[in-house]
């Protein structure tokens, strides 16, 4: 029985049915039901009821994906290592929000392997709220995110950077206060599922503040094109200013004072990767001091 195999029935038993197993994974749904197949056929017990749509764990599988999901925690378990001279060794599986992929994550990445090159590092990315359960449940070693609204029990979330919140607009406009942008031209929401676009929905409400929404995009790239061909305005976190200047963009602080968003990391307090993890904390903090990404505009 294969890794693979038993990550598939966690991921099933977490996301509900096999096509959201699937996309979590990154697999196709048919790889993800032959898993389960050749599980089903290994252990001769069935581990899905098949009778609903989408098909979900029976009670059996329910049981073995608690049990997988140990197996699993073991087999990371096995590879964490601190070798001698100060050099870390082992895997470290680490989630991310999509927005710090293209900032602040792939530089500090770079440093830690110079740092530790036999270090192994496994990417998630994907939505905060869903890549903190897994952090819960001890999928992923550590979550790069903006801060929680909750915490789940056992899990504790440390800043290393606070992240400007920008209205941006297109080129050659000319109002110059945020709320001025934001009356005047169409709005582009910042995918409604994030915690940072709940706050940013807060915060204009207190103000009275109700602009004009024409759609709800999740990609900052794809804002920031529809911003430069002046579909409308947005408010964004600004985790990479580079993008900003690429499209020729605008940026107004949002609020008096300037809204940020504080970025830091999230682990399980029992983590047996925590050499690991006080190494990535302590790169994040200097790639953020030493680079424009987050840093130098922060509070």
């Amino acid at each position: 029985m294969s890794i693979r195999e038993l990550e598939s029935l966690v991921a099933i038993a977490d996301r509900g049915s096999i096509t959201a197993a699937a996309e979590s994974l990154y697999l196709s749904v048919p790889a993800v039901s032959a898993h389960i197949a050749s599980m089903e056929e290994r252990l001769r017990t069935k581990l899905l009821d098949r009778r609903r749509k989408p098909a979900s764990l029976n009670a059996a599988g329910l049981l073995l994906s608690e049990r997988a999901r140990a197996v699993l925690r073991g087999y990371r378990d096995f590879y964490a290592t601190s070798a001698e001279n100060a050099d870390l060794a082992g895997s470290l599986t680490l989630g991310a929000a999509a927005t710090l992929l293209t900032g602040v994550i792939p530089q500090s990445l770079v440093s830690l392997r110079a740092s530790h090159p036999r270090l192994q590092i496994r990417m998630h990315f994907g939505l905060a709220a869903a890549l903190l359960k897994e952090v819960a449940h001890g999928e992923i070693d550590a979550l790069a995110c903006g801060e929680p609204p909750a915490l789940p029990k056992g899990v504790r979330w440390t800043a290393f950077a606070h992240e400007p919140v920008m209205v941006i607009a297109p080129p050659g406009t000319r109002e110059r206060t945020d709320e001025a942008l934001l009356r005047k031209h169409p709005y582009i929401r910042y995918g409604g599922r994030f915690w940072i676009s709940q706050i940013i929905e807060t915060h204009l409400a207190a103000r009275g503040i109700a602009p004009q929404q024409i759609m709800e995009v999740d990609f900052r790239e794809a804002i920031a094109l529809m911003v430069h061909h002046g579909l409308g305005v947005s408010i964004v976190p600004v985790g990479d200013p580079s993008l900003s200047r690429i499209y020729g963009l605008r940026e107004v602080p949002l609020g008096r004072p300037p809204m940020t968003r504080r970025i830091g990391l999230a682990w399980r307090e029992d983590s047996t990767r925590q050499p690991l993890i006080d190494a990535l904390l302590r790169v994040l903090a200097l790639t953020v001091k030493k680079t424009d990404l987050l840093g130098t505009r922060a509070a």
